[in-house]
């Protein structure tokens, strides 16, 4: 008898020893989360868009529940290199150097953190892309003018027609002039013309460098186009282009 009581209480007592263990367990316990990473940003990041060949500043926006540090190309800057939880960072895109795209990657890298209670690991991409140099050209205004003189001919005994143009163009250029001349390889203007039976005949100008300074620029040649036969006198300029070439193609400014 006294056995079975001695028995009995014994196993009262791991019980209420278990319960209370078990209670002083649950009070320390902090469950584990897992890591949650959100990233947006102002930088443009569609095919039609892109990062002026200027440079900006823009916004990173970083939403996490862990620790985070940011890798970024030598021609970009963060105020912000790494972190813990969220946070905005400044980046700022230099001023391109030479003419063509260039594209850029900014790598985002979060990780948990054991004294958050927090576990796993993400990286998050940001891809971009900067305009060349060539993009800081711009034809602002552009017009034409055809001239047209009759002048007999004393050798052949008649008359012809001589054409000649006119090109006025505004052109806003902000380049140094060692950019200019590590960028353009060349720059012309095509005339595009048609008479009655010539259809879309075209005419290369080639531009000299002082050309494309920043201004108002006009050229001209009296003596451009002739024709001899009174039927062909229908001469019309159908479109101007200016264009610059560079290492990396054409560039059309109009």
């Amino acid at each position: 008898m006294r056995r079975n009581l001695k028995r009995k209480w014994l196993l009262l007592l791991l019980v209420v020893t278990g319960v209370f263990g078990l209670t002083a367990c649950s009070d320390d316990y902090e469950p584990w989360k897992l890591l949650e990473t959100e990233v947006t940003s102002t930088i443009p990041q569609s095919y039609s868009e892109k990062v002026s060949w200027n440079g900006g500043t823009f916004t990173i926006n970083v939403k996490t529940n862990g620790a985070w540090n940011i890798e970024v190309p030598e021609w970009l800057s963060v105020d912000k290199s790494e972190g813990n939880g969220d946070a905005t960072i400044k980046a700022t895109v230099e001023r391109a150097w030479r003419a063509g795209e260039r594209t850029g990657e900014i790598k985002l890298n979060t990780a948990g953190s054991e004294s958050s209670n927090v576990v796993g690991t993400q990286s998050d991409k940001i891809n971009f892309t900067q305009e060349g140099l060539e993009n800081a050209l711009k034809i602002t205004d552009c017009s034409t003018d055809l001239t047209k003189e009759s002048i007999f001919d004393n050798d052949r005994g008649y008359y012809y027609t001589q054409y000649g143009y006119s090109i006025k163009y505004t052109i806003d250029n902000p380049l140094t002039e060692d950019e200019i001349n590590n960028t353009i390889r060349n720059a012309y203007i095509r005339i595009y013309k048609s008479t009655r039976y010539l259809k879309n005949d075209c005419t290369t100008i080639y531009l000299k460098k002082a050309d494309l300074t920043p201004g108002t620029h006009v050229l001209k040649d009296d003596k451009w186009y002739n024709e001899y036969r009174t039927e062909y006198n229908y001469l019309q300029i159908n479109k101007v282009e200016i264009i610059i070439f560079t290492a990396y193609g054409e560039k059309h400014l109009y």
